[in-house]
């Protein structure tokens, strides 16, 4: 279904010329038709004019929209035909315009036929681009999402974040789902919005990670080592520092410490960073979160907190130990002697 505005005026027969040349009405319809393509709703323009020799001129233009809604909005607005036509009362006759709208019983007729430039744009770009834009927006969420994830260190803070996400991204699908036709520049808009916050997300977190680790490269943040054994050796109390983001054990970072095997050990903990950090050595088939697993006390430490870990690691060997809110770069073993 189709509406369609068809516009009837008599132009002048002396004037016909003055109406053809440039900057005239018929030249000033053309150019219009370049609005009309950025409207929502528009299918397509057609101007035509009578043949007779003699007599006034009578103009028809015919625009074709795919909801009266658009028609309608158009219409309320400015420009449209009326108030171009109005623009060169010196060529029409006078009291000739008519405006009328219509609703097509057969859709199709009227529409534009596609340019060889615009046929091959659909066939051989479009296919190709759209993939690949696909592609590129996918491999930013994944990237942006998982750069500041990363640098969360409140789990709860990262739960609201993906609840806020999930939210937006079905808000934006019941806007779009609702609307029968959604105007391109919104499209683009929404797309455009999302990959600035993603990539703004993205630099933030990676900005924020480099001023961290110039910040545990100072003299200030890398203290001296504190990984001297009490008591001689293996199996009395440690002494660990726990920075941004590494465990350092005797000036050695991704450390392996000796223990003793079979006796309860205890290490002191100190978080020399700034952001929260924990620790915890691996139970049974190297797991986490196992009930054979041991977790520091407190359970976290702020910038400046001290704490410890208390095991006992009954079989020689080599253990893992990690820090929960930093998994992939804070790590290090324990080997039990």
């Amino acid at each position: 279904m189709e509406y369609v505005q068809t516009v009837l005026v008599q132009i002048q027969a002396d004037r016909i010329d003055e109406a053809s040349r440039p900057g005239g009405l018929i030249a000033d319809l053309d150019e219009h038709r370049a609005f009309l393509d950025q409207q929502h709703g528009f299918h397509d323009m057609r101007v035509t004019r009578s043949i007779n020799a003699e007599g006034n001129v009578l103009l028809v233009v015919e625009t074709r929209w795919a909801d009266d809604e658009s028609l309608v909005r158009y219409e309320t607005g400015e420009p449209n035909m009326a108030s171009i036509i109005g623009r060169h009362q010196d060529v029409i006759v006078r009291d000739s315009l008519q405006v009328l709208d219509m609703e097509a019983l057969r859709a199709g007729a009227g529409r534009r036929v596609a340019t060889p430039q615009a046929a091959a744009f659909e066939r051989l770009v479009l296919p190709l681009m759209i993939p690949l834009g696909v592609l590129a927006f996918a491999l930013l969420v994944v990237y942006g999402l998982s750069r500041v994830y990363l640098e969360l260190d409140n789990p709860d803070a990262a739960t609201g974040l993906a609840a806020g996400i999930a939210v937006g991204i079905l808000l934006t699908a019941m806007y779009l789902a609702s609307r029968p036709s959604v105007p391109g520049w919104q499209i683009a808009g929404i797309a455009v919005v999302a990959a600035a916050a993603l990539s703004g997300g993205a630099l933030f977190a990676v900005i924020d990670e480099d001023e961290g680790e110039a910040h545990d490269a100072t003299p200030t943040a890398t203290a001296e080592p504190t990984g001297t054994p009490a008591d001689g050796g293996p199996g009395g109390a440690l002494s660990m520092t726990m920075g941004d983001n590494f465990f350092e054990f005797e000036g050695e970072q991704k450390p392996t410490v000796p223990v003793t095997a079979g006796e309860e050990t205890t290490i002191d903990l100190e978080n020399a960073g700034l952001a929260i950090h924990n620790m915890r050595i691996a139970g049974t088939d190297d797991e986490y979160n196992t009930e054979d697993d041991f977790e520091s006390e407190p359970g976290s430490f702020s910038g400046g907190d001290t704490g410890s870990i208390t095991f006992q690691l009954d079989d020689p060997g080599t253990y893992n130990f990690r820090c929960d809110f930093h998994p992939a770069d804070m790590t290090g073993q324990l080997e039990a002697q």
